[in-house]
């Protein structure tokens, strides 16, 4: 099977973008994020922990009316005291926007253009979450898709197991053939010797008939005997050849055995070397993020 050429990813850069925008406060600066392949709930919910971090003793992250209100967020960057972020959410097709609203005092909002560089340390505020963010979803995606890889080459391995087992099973099967073959050969030779002796007790019977009574019924008994022996070791011969077709038969069977498995492995190598080819494409995005 061809293997796909690893695709080569262009870095994703997570720019914020500012400009004034509406929000419960009027329309003020803000400052938009778009956060790629994230679901709305996750990042709400690890939105929430970021503006909680070391934020202000007695205050957390609320609701109100679909905005994100935390009054006491700190980050020495953005302001030396805390300051009150408002933000809002909202999942797209390609992932989720993240738009906030900073402000020291709750009325005049951080921006460029008040001219005192906190509108840097803001934009970096947001940006860093938005890059952890998409981090974390690629580093998940890395994860599953290297899980899928050992799923891939533990089935490989089960392939090969049994392949070894079918050639256990051949080479168990070839030996007991040949154990039954040999006893085969020495009861062929014991019958040969016994169909002698038979024939030597024929005589016997014959001379005796007539001029020996109990005599002549002991040799028949003999013969008797004799006969029964050469029967049990035909009998033993017989059950021996059809255990030799049962190990023929299975034989045929691991050997088809076999030729499925070297195709399945054959089959799964390829899909683990693609794969991989996968993983290196999760692992140059997850490098690409900055």
């Amino acid at each position: 099977m061809a293997i796909a050429p690893i695709a080569v990813f262009a870095q994703v850069n997570i720019a914020v973008e500012e400009s004034d925008r509406l929000f419960s406060k009027g329309t003020q600066p803000s400052f938009l994020v778009e956060i790629p392949e994230n679901k709305l709930k996750d990042v709400e919910r690890d939105w929430m922990k970021y503006l909680n971090t070391n934020s202000a003793k007695g205050f957390k992250p609320e609701t109100v009316n679909g905005e994100i209100i935390m009054r006491g967020a700190q980050n020495k960057n953005v302001s030396p005291a805390p300051f009150v972020v408002y933000s809002k959410l909202l999942e797209t097709a390609t992932g989720v926007r993240l738009t906030a609203w900073m402000s020291d005092n709750d009325s005049v909002f951080i921006s460029k253009a008040l001219g005192n560089d906190k509108d840097i340390a803001a934009n970096k505020y947001v940006r860093d979450f938005a890059v952890q963010q998409y981090r974390e979803v690629v580093k998940r995606e890395l994860g599953r898709e290297e899980d899928k890889l050992k799923k891939l080459e533990s089935e490989l391995k089960g392939l090969i197991n049994d392949e070894d087992k079918s050639k256990k099973k051949i080479n168990a099967n070839d030996r007991e053939i040949e154990r039954n073959r040999s006893q085969i050969a020495i009861n062929k030779s014991d019958e040969a010797r016994k169909v002698e002796q038979i024939n030597t007790q024929k005589t016997v019977v014959d001379n005796t008939r007539q001029a020996y009574g109990d005599t002549n019924k002991e040799a028949k008994k003999a013969l008797a005997d004799l006969e029964k022996e050469r029967k049990k070791i035909e009998g033993s011969s017989e059950k021996l050849n059809k255990e030799i077709d049962n190990l023929q038969q299975q034989i045929r069977d691991e050997e088809r055995n076999i030729t499925q498995s070297q195709q399945s492995q054959r089959e799964k190598t390829a899909e683990i070397e693609k794969q991989k080819t996968v993983i290196s494409q999760v692992e140059a995005k997850l490098k690409g993020i900055n």
